[in-house]
């Protein structure tokens, strides 16, 4: 599991208290998220994102074909937790020009080094007008930004 789930999951939506002290809010699952999720992320550093339960699902396979581990019973017991503390409406569209790292890796699913090359990019290039301008970015799988362009914009 890389370092970009736990970031993806907890800054947005767990109460501030809760987020100064490292915390996970109480509930079923949350042993099982930090079992889980916390081998390789810090709690505060992963509630940046609210997402559906399809988007978490998404993402819980997305960190199980990087390396994560757990039973079936555990990753549905994650998938209640996350789902049901940072959950999130549709999603929406992420604009390139201004997302931040963890938004880019979390989003888009770019991996670190691809999200640093986008933005050493966009600050001496600019932004891009449309996705297709980041075809054009060295070190940018643009297969990526394509595959999920309906969640992606530039503006």
């Amino acid at each position: 599991m890389t370092r970009s789930l736990l970031t993806i999951v907890l800054l947005v939506s767990t109460p501030l208290p809760l987020l100064a002290q490292g915390q996970l809010p109480d509930g079923p699952g949350k042993a099982e998220t930090m079992k889980v999720c916390g081998v390789c992320h810090e709690p505060v550093r992963a509630a940046s994102v609210r997402l559906t339960r399809d988007g978490w699902q998404d993402l819980i396979a997305k960190m199980i074909s990087l390396g994560a581990k757990g039973s079936d019973e555990d990753l549905e017991k994650v998938l209640d937790y996350l789902s049901t503390n940072f959950k999130g409406d549709a999603p929406k569209p992420l604009n390139l020009n201004s997302a931040t790292a963890v938004d880019l890796e979390s989003v888009a699913a770019m991996l670190r080094k691809e999200a640093a090359a986008w933005i050493d990019y966009r600050g001496k290039k600019g932004g891009c007008k449309t996705l297709d301008d980041l075809k054009k970015v060295p070190g940018v799988d643009f297969k990526k930004i394509d595959e999920r362009r309906d969640r992606l914009v530039c503006f």
